[in-house]
């Protein structure tokens, strides 16, 4: 029911309980989705990222000083994407599950560092290497 267009021109079938499932599955491949049934479609990475609510522009790069910490939907979102639990997650960045169950349910938003981390995890921003204090 659900195929990945991958980046190498290459098909890939994929097996999800449902649309939601397949669309989180896709991101972190970097491929764009295809459904099937009645209406045969695919889904492009931009409308993926549109329909799970991270799409915000600057959401994945690199820290500036108009980085802006993700809302509350935009958290969720990226943790369903990682497929991590709050503990889970917890884990991973080195902070108390507190936290991550406090960010999730809208008291606050994660510093950036824990942002990056998860992004990172997720597949979803670009690796950054420095070269004298640079970004390449």
């Amino acid at each position: 029911m659900f195929g990945l267009l991958l980046r190498d021109g290459s098909q890939m079938e994929i097996e999800a309980p449902d649309l939601l499932a397949a669309m989180r599955h896709a991101l972190r491949m970097s491929a764009d989705l295809r459904i099937e049934g009645c209406q045969s479609r695919v889904m492009r990475q931009d409308e993926i990222r549109q329909s799970l609510e991270l799409d915000r522009p600057g959401l994945f790069e690199p820290y500036n000083a108009e980085w802006q910490p993700p809302s509350t939907a935009e958290f969720r979102a990226l943790l369903g994407v990682a497929e991590l639990t709050g503990s889970q997650a917890a884990k991973l960045v080195g902070v108390a599950p507190g936290k991550i169950r406090k960010w999730a349910g809208g008291d606050g938003a994660p510093p950036y560092a824990v942002w990056r981390l998860l992004t990172l995890y997720a597949g979803l921003a670009p690796l950054v290497t420095w070269n004298n204090g640079k970004t390449k």
